[in-house]
């Protein structure tokens, strides 16, 4: 299993950290079956599934808001940020941004 504190991400073009959540992810599907009460878009992770307790079979997949993460995070275009972006583990980004 992946470790959170291991998530890494990549430094856009200003040297800012690009922020990986639920809204910039492969696997994550924007829906509007059901309303936020907040101005955060919710939708389903394709990636993920969460199991009937009971019987162990595959039930439904999770629905998060944009902001969440996961370690199975993959951004759209991961393949081209790996080939031209610096990358950096993300949790000393964040930690440095507390520091402020």
């Amino acid at each position: 299993m992946k470790n959170i504190e291991e998530l890494e991400t990549y430094l856009n073009t200003n040297g800012f950290p690009i922020i990986r959540r639920c809204l910039n992810c492969t696997f994550w599907n924007s829906t509007a079956e059901f309303e936020s009460k907040d101005k955060y878009k919710i939708g389903y992770c394709h990636k993920n599934i969460l199991y009937f307790a009971f019987t162990l079979e595959p039930s439904v997949h999770p629905i998060t808001k944009e902001f969440f993460v996961c370690v199975e995070h993959q951004f759209l275009d991961e393949m081209k940020l790996k080939d031209l972006n610096e990358k950096v583990l993300t949790k000393d980004i964040l930690k440095s941004k507390n520091e402020l």
